[in-house]
This record gives C-alpha cells, structure tokens and sequence, in this order.
C-alpha cells in the first residue's frame, strides 16, 4: 500500500473524514498539505479493488437493488446527457468511441440506438458486465486499462464517467488512455466535483457522501493538475448538476438522499426554477459534477 498523494506523492495530510458511510474502519480521507488532493488511505492494493469491482461491491455496499430496468430508468437522465454531450462535440457519427468503465452498458447502448455505431465497451466488473451483455447492442469486453492483454486499437472519443474517482493511481490510468486515442482525438472524463455546495450546506449530505469506492475526490485544481501530468495539456473543463431542486429539498428538509427513486428534474411547470438552480451552481462552480475534455 502506497500512504502517499496520487498526484503529488507527498506525505504531509490533514484528515477530513474518520469513516465512511459504507466503511466505518480501515479507511479515512485525507487532503493533502501539498497539493490539496483529497483521497482515501491507505490506498486499497490492486487486487484488493480487482475483487471489489469484480463482486460490485459498489452497488451491494450502498444496498443498491441490482434490478437492470430499475436501473436504467434511474440512470436515464445521465445517460440523456452524455448521449447529447457526444452529439455536440461530435456531429459525425461514424467516430468511433471507447466507453472505460461502461458499467450496466446504459450508455454505449443509447449511443449506439442512437446512430452512433461504431462504439466500444470495457468493464472489469465481472457482474456488470454480465448483466450489460444481456440487455445491451453493444458488446462489452472484460478489458483492465492498467493490465491490458491484448490491443484493442485506438478511437477517435474516449469517454471516461465516473471512473477518474475509483482509481488509486489516476496519472497512470490516464497516461495509459493515451495509448487509445487517435492523434487529433477526444478524452473526455466526468468526475464528482469536490467543491458542490451541498457539500458546506448539509452535514447528513457531507457524512453520506464519503465512500469506499471512491479513492479520490477532484476539484477542477486537483483535475486539471493530474491530466497534466498525464500529459494531456489542450483541456476545457465544464461544471454540471446531475440532479436537481427536488433533491436539495429532499437533503435540507429530511437529512436523506433518494435512493429507491432519484430525481434528476422537476416537472414542466417548475423548469425555469429548477434551470435557475441549476445555472447557479454550475456558474459558481459549486455543481455535483465536472466534466474535463482533453483534446490531442
């Protein structure tokens, strides 16, 4: 185990969180004196994730029910967006796209359904993955980026969703994602963002939001910083709110999050309200999440 900072290898930290909503010993989180990144430690040993994704630990520690309809209606409104992301970067829909961490499959499947065919999954949990290729257009392949056994060639977009977060050693995840985008191409990584104002606001919010899967937590700095070190130096970053007014509410009145049925949106009659909300956040930089685009 690495106690030292994934970006800076410093050894000087200050602790923010003495347990985890899903792991009340064995972890805390940390940020460090040097470079301001905030992670786990220890670090979790490679094998010791490779086991947690492969049981997806991440879903059955939370209690997530693994219903794949249930899912996919909750994960709609993401998947929405990411489609509709792709579509305004990326007009010509013959690129092809590799999806790190696609997950359930949700949306490499809408990508694909949505004229975009030449696109490719890579998923390293073993449940996960089984479940996407029962439901899902596209094939997803067990493919491990920092263990990689064969080639799998090199796209024109490579998307990364909530993954940056999950991994202990992210400067070398994405030094070797490099190694699959075309010259003139895309990466395109989405992170929970660690300055979301909820964060300062809500103290049931804050201790819940702490868990084990996540090895890191990015601010726009601490992002920017470790994609440069990775070498990526053309970047355009973007802050998004994944969900919406009826969630703060849900948060600042009852101290609990919507698990069984999240809101992403509101209904039509409260849509300018609920956009002002969303604007505000994201213009201040304080939203749930932040989305980085590199281009080669």
């Amino acid at each position: 185990m690495k106690d030292t900072c994934n970006l800076c290898d410093s050894r000087e930290f200050e602790l923010l969180k003495s347990e985890l909503r899903d792991e009340k010993t064995g972890f805390k989180v940390f940020r460090c004196r040097n470079c301001n990144h905030v992670q786990l430690l220890p670090r979790p040993a490679e094998g010791e994730d490779r086991e947690f994704y492969n049981k997806n630990m991440q879903d059955k520690n939370r209690q997530k029910e693994i219903d794949y309809e249930k899912l996919r209606i909750n994960n709609k409104c993401d998947t929405a967006r990411r489609v509709k992301l792709i579509k305004e970067l990326f007009q010509n829909n013959t690129c092809s796209i590799l999806d790190v961490g696609s997950g359930y499959g949700f949306f490499v499947n809408e990508l694909y359904n949505s004229g975009y065919k030449n696109v490719t999954g890579i998923e390293i949990s073993d449940e996960r993955r089984n479940i996407a290729n029962n439901h899902s257009s596209v094939q997803i392949m067990n493919f491990d980026v920092n263990n990689p056994d064969r080639n799998i060639g090199r796209f024109d977009v490579v998307t990364v969703f909530h993954v940056l977060e999950h991994i202990s050693d992210p400067i070398m995840f994405l030094a070797k994602i490099r190694n699959f985008v075309n010259s003139g191409g895309t990466l395109i990584c989405e992170v929970p963002n660690l300055r979301e104002a909820l964060l300062d606001s809500c103290e049931e919010y804050n201790n819940f939001y702490w868990i084990r899967a996540h090895v890191n937590y990015f601010s726009r700095e601490t992002l920017l910083d470790c994609l440069k070190k990775a070498r990526y130096e053309n970047v355009e970053t973007r802050f998004e709110q994944r969900y919406g007014l009826i969630n703060l509410c849900s948060w600042l009145t009852t101290g609990k999050p919507q698990i069984e049925t999240p809101v992403f949106d509101i209904c039509d009659a409260y849509k300018p309200v609920e956009d002002f909300y969303r604007n505000y956040v994201k213009s201040n930089g304080r939203s749930d999440t932040l989305i980085a685009i590199a281009r080669l």
